[in-house]
């Protein structure tokens, strides 16, 4: 057996003193570092879903004329501001219903959903794209496309996320005469509104079940 040499003897000695060191310094990192726990993590996911149901309720709610889901989206006093309006939220959906009713049909879709969370705030951005079946100045029907963004900031309160402040961004419409009459649609072959659309009496029975 060879003795050990003296360089030998102090590189083993100054490595049993780091060991201490640098576990001090990886469990002060740990303690710094922001937590990320499985249930914050939960939490932020559950958030981005119910802010998300949130904007699908609201283009529910918009085709199907249910004035009380569309209200349900925002917190009183949340303010809104799309295209010349610019107000509350809740006299904005009054205005919006009012155009709805002269309607024939309406489909709004959401898509591209991005939703950042914070505690209990919530930013989110979504891209919009509606079609108004509706009666023409000129006589006959026409077919009215939008397209364009919600931005919106979310508030959690009680547990319950609602929006707080929308800002609706208008980047296209179209307006193309129609070919075929709303009437002359197959009968009970279409949406209708509330309470008489089909939704309704389906969610009554699987809410019995």
């Amino acid at each position: 057996m060879t003795e050990e040499s003296p360089n030998l003897r102090r590189r083993s000695l100054w490595s049993l003193v780091a060991l201490p060191v640098g576990f001090a310094a990886a469990a002060s990192a740990a303690k710094a570092a922001p937590r990320d726990d499985a249930a914050a993590r939960l939490d932020r996911l559950e958030a981005k879903d119910a802010c998300q149901s949130v904007l699908f309720d609201y283009a529910r709610a918009n085709d199907r004329i249910d004035e009380a889901l569309l209200l349900s989206c925002f917190w009183p006093e949340s303010q809104h501001h799309h295209g010349g309006f610019k107000g509350r939220s809740v006299e904005f959906a009054g205005f919006a219903l009012k155009v709805l009713r002269g309607t024939k049909y309406t489909a709004h879709h959401i898509s591209n959903v991005a939703i950042e969370v914070k505690g209990d705030q919530a930013l989110s951005e979504c891209y919009y794209f509606a079609h108004h079946r509706r009666d023409a100045k000129a006589g006959g029907e026409e077919d009215a496309f939008f397209e364009g963004r919600y931005l919106d900031r979310f508030e959690r309160r009680g547990g319950v996320w609602k929006i707080i402040q929308r800002r609706g961004l208008a980047d296209y419409s179209t307006v193309v005469p129609a070919t075929t009459p709303y009437a002359a649609w197959p009968a009970g072959q279409h949406s209708e509104r509330m309470p008489d659309d089909d939704y309704y009496a389906m969610r009554r029975a699987f809410q019995a079940r």
